[in-house]
């Protein structure tokens, strides 16, 4: 299965930006993509602490492919970046990076790895020094709808009104309308609906595939 993961939560890339590069990637590789999600966790924190991601990195099968925009998709800390790439690399589940143009799976040469994860910091180090300066321009603040933007967006793709949505959270229509406005809501729907019309392509399965449990998923949680 071919999957894509949209970043809700980018402060350097919009949604937007994130689905064209997607698309462009996933039709110059001539790659139908199967289905889109969306990872709505703050990157900053542990993997430990993201159980939502956690659960999407479990329902995986090896042999997916898993496109992205960038690598700060999954996080914006290297560490836990090592995290998750041994996670999937090791079940088989390979990983296209868009803004790269790039395929991480099990042939792919520490190098080019290593490099990836450098430039990751850089990117970390640049983004750190623009934080001491203040607040980053567009970066938005917490809001009491953050806890149902999951819903309100499976809502959006049902084609459920502004208005219904208000009636069924029982919130003001306006606080609302300006919530999905600010957020870019309309735009991230709009964008998981086109990475479905890409065009299809069979991807075969790698061989010897390792069936090994990362310790990242394991199922110790209760």
């Amino acid at each position: 299965m071919i999957i894509a993961l949209l970043k809700n939560k980018n402060d350097n890339s919009h949604i937007t930006i994130q689905q064209k590069q997607i698309l462009k990637y996933a039709h110059h590789n001539d790659l139908k993509i199967d289905t889109t999600e969306i990872e709505n966790s703050n990157p900053n924190l542990d993997l430990e602490e993201r159980k939502e991601f956690k659960g999407f990195l479990r329902s995986l099968s090896p042999n997916d492919h898993l496109i992205i925009f960038d690598l700060s998709t999954f996080s914006s800390n290297v560490e836990e970046l090592v995290k998750v790439l041994e996670c999937l690399l090791t079940r088989s589940i390979s990983v296209h990076i868009a803004d790269e143009s790039m395929r991480i799976d099990l042939q792919s040469s520490p190098l080019a790895l290593l490099q990836l994860l450098v430039k990751q910091r850089e990117l970390n180090k640049k983004l750190e020094k623009e934080k001491m300066q203040g607040r980053p321009k567009g970066r938005m603040s917490k809001s009491k709808f953050d806890m149902h933007r999951p819903y309100i967006i499976e809502l959006l793709e049902q084609k459920t009104s502004i208005s219904e949505i208000s009636k069924i959270l029982h919130v003001s229509r306006t606080s609302l309308k300006d919530y999905v406005n600010s957020r870019g809501l309309k735009d991230l729907v709009k964008a998981k609906i086109s990475l479905l019309k890409t065009p299809k392509k069979e991807t075969q399965p790698l061989k010897n595939t390792p069936l090994k449990e990362c310790s990242l998923i394991q199922q110790s949680e209760s």
